[in-house]
């Protein structure tokens, strides 16, 4: 072979293309890891703007200085609560993202012509509400993880972790927003259903606390269920559970209603029961 031969052989070796499974590409956007970091900012804004979507449709008349502050106190009241009360920084201080974002994606909804009713379309529907089921989960995982490294475990020895503090902290996290603002009070629970806002997110509170958190629970659980001796899978389970009911429901494959009321109802307005 000649040098020049063997050079293009060298040059091909030294770049291999790895394969990707269908399962790492998908939990790498979801969990926003590797090379999908990006999507954290996407879903970020998908959320915010489902969130941006049912204020202005549930309140169309509100002046920008009280819809800002309201959008941001009911879409990120787990974030604002759970931080409070551990006596560490709220998710406003911690993530200089959050606040930006929000007033941005506010203000094109409400006065770029086109992106609401584009927004309320049945294909934007699906987009936003899944993005913002998406990172509703995120938003509950990371209150779950604060509260787990910040208060001490069971004294008992039973559990290696905390269970009361983390539960309530993963729960507040995925819907603490019902609750605000807190002059609100439990507004959010005086229907004739708990919402399903409320009950995913105590499901999921429990899910994510004992196996992310419990190494013992985890390990008990993953010798029937091998695969979620994987702490990665198990965050999957949990934002697929979030986004993919809804979906589910919408199609006629799961009960509608399932865990209560959905705000964000595909195919038509609603407001929570």
């Amino acid at each position: 072979s000649t040098p020049e031969s063997r050079a293009q052989m060298g040059r091909k070796m030294e770049i291999p293309v790895p394969s990707r499974g269908l399962f790492s590409i998908v939990r790498d956007v979801l969990l926003f890891k590797g090379d999908c970091t990006i999507c954290f900012y996407v879903f970020l804004v998908l959320y915010c703007a489902a969130c941006c979507r049912y204020l202005r449709e549930l309140q169309p008349n509100l002046k920008w200085f009280h819809a800002i502050p309201l959008v941001v106190l009911t879409s990120f009241g787990g974030g604002i609560l759970v931080p409070i009360t551990l006596g560490k920084p709220m998710v406003l201080h911690t993530n200089e993202a959050i606040l930006p974002s929000m007033i941005a994606v506010w203000f094109v909804v409400n006065n770029v012509p086109g992106v609401l009713k584009l927004l309320q379309t049945r294909a934007g529907q699906l987009i936003s509400n899944t993005g913002f089921e998406v990172f509703r989960y995120h938003v509950l995982a990371n209150c779950s993880d604060l509260a787990s490294k910040s208060l001490p475990p069971l004294s008992n020895g039973q559990l290696s972790v905390a269970l009361t503090g983390p539960l309530l902290a993963g729960l507040l996290g995925g819907c603490g927003g019902a609750f605000m603002p807190l002059s609100n009070g439990l507004k959010a629970v005086e229907g004739k259903e708990i919402p399903w806002r409320i009950q995913s997110a105590a499901v999921m509170a429990v899910w994510h606390h004992l196996l992310m958190h419990d190494s013992a629970v985890r390990n008990s659980v993953s010798a029937s269920v091998p695969f979620l001796a994987d702490t990665d899978t198990i965050k999957c389970i949990g934002i697929l559970f979030f986004a993919g009911l809804p979906v589910l429901q919408a199609v006629g494959l799961i009960p509608a209603g399932l865990l209560g009321p959905n705000q964000f109802t595909y195919g038509r307005k609603t407001k929570l029961a």
